[in-house]
């Protein structure tokens, strides 16, 4: 049986583009990038790494892209039905990946409070699971933060997880 062709849109907000890339209904990938540059870069990556290569449309995103355009005007959203492709990670990044969905919208917990969450005792663990995490903003690795408040890491760079926790309303 043949794979579902990859499809993908993009979304500009303040800070750069959100390029989302689906197969069949799942989500594959939403990937922070900074310009249109990076846009075209990224594809040819993708081109690359899949066959055939993926196609813009516009049309299957519909849901998404209202989700996101609510969400970077300040609304709080839930995102948490959205299907995503949880394949490419491991048994331990996806239980991560899935108890940081539960984080709500403007309120952070720490690597520590997350670990203690999925009873696991290396927090230095969760952090790198949530550096590899695949769905930027759906599964909200910006919510996590050190144990002493400060941001910690994050994959798509600090200044965006600054932005990301100010629109929720997060003071640091």
């Amino acid at each position: 049986m043949a794979r579902p062709r990859l499809i993908f849109t993009t979304i500009s907000f303040s800070q750069g583009l959100l390029l989302l890339i689906k197969s069949g209904s799942l989500i594959k990938e939403i990937k922070y990038l900074a310009s249109e540059k990076d846009l075209f870069s990224y594809l040819a990556q993708l081109e690359q790494k899949y066959s055939p290569k993926p196609i813009r449309d516009e049309i299957s995103f519909k849901e998404e892209k209202d989700l996101f355009h609510r969400y970077f005007k300040g609304q709080p959203v839930n995102f948490n039905h959205l299907p995503l492709d949880f394949s490419q990670g491991t048994l331990f990044q996806v239980k991560v990946w899935q108890e940081a969905q539960n984080i709500p919208y403007g309120r952070t917990v720490t690597y520590k409070e997350l670990a203690q969450r999925i009873n696991h005792s290396g927090y230095r663990s969760i952090g790198q699971a949530l550096g590899q995490n695949p769905f930027l903003i759906v599964v909200p690795c910006h919510r996590v933060l050190s144990s002493n408040g400060r941001l910690g890491g994050f994959s798509a760079g600090l200044s965006l997880k600054k932005y990301l926790l100010a629109l929720e309303g997060v003071r640091l």
